[in-house]
């Protein structure tokens, strides 16, 4: 058995050790990343649990509202459009896959 403590308090990645079931995030509205991205082979499953948020997946916009859940199927292309500050979102997937994630976007470097 294992127990996290407050692990809605903690910000990251969660039972992301592999051979467990499952990974597990959480993250408030300010931890968001906007990058467009997708998952070749895992599905990815977003549930609101405070807050708004603002998700593309593919060409739709969602606007999620507290105790929504969306769940991005592979190849579909997703990214975190806006938060608002009290948002807190829990994500869900199963463990890591090596070479998964394809960025779509690269971060924005000086100019």
């Amino acid at each position: 058995m294992r127990i996290i403590a407050r692990v809605l308090e903690q910000e990251g990645w969660h039972l992301a050790e592999a051979g467990l079931p499952i990974q597990l995030g959480v993250r408030s509205g300010a931890a968001l990343s906007a990058r467009k991205h997708l998952h070749k082979t895992l599905a990815e499953y977003f549930l609101l649990l405070a807050g708004e948020l603002k998700l593309q997946v593919n060409e739709a916009t969602l606007e999620m509202k507290k105790g929504d859940l969306v769940v991005v199927e592979p190849g579909e292309t997703h990214r975190v459009l806006s938060a608002t500050p009290d948002t807190r979102l829990l994500l869900l997937m199963p463990p890591p896959v090596e070479n998964d994630k394809e960025e779509l976007e690269q971060p924005e470097g000086p100019k």
